[in-house]
């Protein structure tokens, strides 16, 4: 297989292939000539490689969509991973009108496509089914990655069969909540259900539910991964926020935080910054906000300051 065609590459790593005369690994690949070299000899290892690049040039975005001649990329979120689809314009490439006939014809193509798509209860399922992770995402500002990831998650208990009998609008959420754990984005079990019609309770079983079946390493949930998200919700400045990290790190280094809820370590960290800080931050509007109670977010509070030994100015 050909190397990437860039300008010269250089590697010493054990597991590429070495120079037949010397054995050395210091191969070079030159991809205006097509030949690999070995930098410690000389020789000329391998010639003739196949330019796998296009054989067009394009120096503006428009030139480069008109020349090429492949599809769109895969896409997760799509039910039929291409996007296949019969325009509804009735107009030809040059944007004329059809005509009678030819209209009639597209209008048959348009059914006979969408029935051949959703033939199965299957594809129907899973099509309500993205539709729904985008509604969701596009209320929670959720990333391209993570919607894809969710996609991916659907498609695979489809394919077990565990949507069976079950609601597709908790699993969906579920498969949300999953994403979001595994990139590591501030998404809440709270904040999904609020989008949709379902209790914490039962997001978080079908979130139980998922982990089972796919045995999917789950990373733990870190104060840091949140914490900006409540600095910016309590209109918090910059330096506050900063000063939050700070007291969480020195907190993660006394070894405060095992077992700990890391809304409420996130919660006490902001609120010290603030009072450190001499902004107004009353107690109630942090817990509301980081989603605990005003008595969790006192005793977080007082252990920071017993442990890490910080001084504050009641304001």
């Amino acid at each position: 297989m050909a190397p990437n065609p860039i300008n010269i590459t250089t590697s010493t790593e054990a597991s590429l292939p070495r120079c037949p005369d010397c054995n050395s690994a210091k191969l070079s690949f030159d991809s205006t000539r097509g030949e690999v070299s070995c930098g410690h000899c000389g020789l000329v290892v391998e010639d003739s490689y196949i330019d796998q690049t296009a054989e067009w040039r394009a120096y503006t975005k428009e030139q480069h969509i008109n020349r090429a001649r492949t599809g769109t990329p895969k896409n997760l979120l799509s039910y039929d991973h291409y996007g296949t689809l019969i325009d509804y314009s009735n107009r030809d490439i040059f944007g004329n009108s059809l005509s009678p006939e030819k209209a009639s014809q597209m209008f048959r193509l348009r059914t006979l496509q969408r029935r051949a798509v959703l033939q199965y209860g299957t594809e129907r399922n899973l099509l309500r089914a993205l539709n729904e992770i985008k509604r969701i995402s596009s209320q929670l500002n959720l990333t391209l990655k993570v919607r894809e990831t969710a996609a991916m998650i659907y498609r695979k208990i489809l394919k077990t069969g565990l949507v069976r009998g079950r609601s597709t609008e908790a699993l969906v959420s579920a498969a949300l909540y999953l994403a979001c754990r595994l990139h590591r984005q501030p998404a809440s079990l709270e904040d999904i259900a609020d989008k949709t019609r379902l209790n914490k309770k039962k997001l978080a079983k079908n979130f139980r539910l998922l982990l089972k079946h796919l045995d999917l390493k789950m990373p733990l949930a870190s104060p840091e991964s949140s914490i900006a998200k409540f600095a910016s919700i309590l209109n918090f400045s910059p330096k506050v926020l900063n000063d939050a990290q700070k007291i969480l790190s020195q907190a993660k280094a006394a070894k405060i935080t095992v077992g700990k809820n890391p809304n409420s370590l996130a919660a006490a960290a902001l609120y010290i910054a603030a009072l450190q800080n001499k902004t107004k931050c009353p107690q109630n509007e942090i817990a509301k906000t980081c989603q605990i109670t005003e008595v969790t977010l006192r005793n977080r509070y007082k252990e920071f300051i017993r442990v890490l030994k910080l001084k504050v100015n009641m304001l």
